[in-house]
């Protein structure tokens, strides 16, 4: 179906959502999004590092836009530490935004795509709101050009959508006002996590317990280098357990490698694996870690979390702060808080998560109709 034809016999108010790619976890926001506002989600193609299975609700209607992805290198908030990105140059946004004549646009970064964006909303007079997840830590290395433009945006963009309260303390550090964010929360399907199944299989059975699971890319940036080190250094004391790696990625040789050198014999790999059976292993394994050094979030904590296991996450993640206590919480480039915390979580001494700190995708969804539709941020 061609752009112009969609804008043609429309009630509800139209809203562009301009992103670089369809991700999994925030499909189910934007069809509640569609059942009450006319939405074209308009995005530039999956990225080559991803290879998500997409479920879009009946009720949203995409659009890939002509863009041109460009592989970088991001220096991320730790130092020496970099990380693989694309930016995607929505060139097709020039003609496709025009023809959809959306009365709100949504953009969800601060680059080309959100200049495209601010500069249509002050042409047609459309609010344009920011989604943003940078933190304090994940933006300390951005570039001076970088600064500058977000200094811009700042001046001109008059609404806002945080990830969370590390989101939003980045915002108000660059000149936006709070009055002006909505600050929500980046959040998982819950039922999928909070299910449990009579014939969920019985993964680890047979490892030495306690089981310490890691889910996420087998790259630096997630740390998972440094999680091995620690065990190795564990078990180099005398410690007990198994060690589960649930991830594709460049460093899986290198990490199989490692974990050889400490002599840690219960320490596997697994490819990466649908919700539903993350699920299952979750609920099978004893600790869930996670080592990153830099994101600005971390949904496998919010999945982890929402099928009862006890979590230890880094707190270089975007969530730590605001779903966990400081107990579950440590500095992975420290090996000596590392050691800490993961003592901790072989001794059985984390408690078990407090869910009532998550916001479920459909509370979420109505802070984001509420908000969109009212045109400033709820509370």
């Amino acid at each position: 179906m061609q752009v112009a034809r969609l804008a043609e016999g429309r009630k509800r108010k139209r809203l562009a959502i301009l992103v670089n790619q369809l991700t999994p976890y925030r499909l189910p926001l934007y069809g509640i999004l569609a059942e009450n506002l006319d939405v074209l989600v308009m995005h530039g193609g999956m990225e080559r590092n991803r290879n998500w299975a997409l479920s879009v609700p009946e009720s949203l209607r995409t659009h890939k836009v002509w863009t041109f992805q460009v592989p970088m290198w991001k220096r991320t908030g730790v130092e020496g530490v970099k990380d693989r990105i694309y930016v995607h140059l929505n060139i097709g946004l020039l003609w496709c935004l025009p023809r959809f004549r959306p009365d709100i646009i949504v953009t969800v970064e601060m680059g080309l795509r959100t200049v495209f964006a601010v500069l249509y909303g002050k042409l047609m007079r459309v609010p344009v709101w920011v989604w943003w997840g940078g933190t304090l830590h994940s933006e300390r290395n951005v570039s001076q050009g970088r600064r500058r433009l977000r200094r811009w945006m700042v001046r001109n963009v008059r609404r806002w959508i945080s990830y969370g309260a590390t989101s939003t303390e980045y915002l108000e550090s660059i000149g936006a006002h709070r009055e002006d964010i909505l600050q929500i929360q980046n959040c998982v399907p819950q039922e999928t996590f909070t299910q449990e199944s009579s014939e969920s299989k019985k993964w680890f059975d047979g490892l030495p317990r306690p089981v310490l699971l890691c889910v996420g890319q087998l790259i630096e940036r997630k740390g998972v280098g440094r999680f091995v080190d620690a065990c190795g250094r564990a078990a180099e004391r005398g410690e007990q357990f198994s060690v589960v790696l649930v991830g594709n990625g460049p460093e899986k040789d290198s990490l199989y490698k490692l974990a050889e050198q400490y002599g840690l014999k219960n320490f596997e790999i697994l490819p990466n694996q649908s919700q539903e059976t993350l699920n299952e292993m979750y609920r099978t394994a004893d600790v869930f870690v996670f080592p990153t050094l830099e994101d600005v979030w971390g949904l496998v904590v919010n999945e982890a979390m929402w099928a009862g296991i006890p979590v230890l996450c880094s707190q270089l993640a975007g969530c730590a702060k605001e779903l966990l206590p400081e107990s579950c919480t440590f500095d992975p480039t420290s090996p000596e808080s590392f050691d800490a915390a993961l003592d901790r979580a072989l001794t059985g001494k984390l408690p078990l998560p407090d869910r009532a700190r998550l916001l479920t995708w459909q509370q979420v969804g109505d802070l984001l109709v509420e908000s969109l539709e009212s045109g400033v941020p709820v509370r």
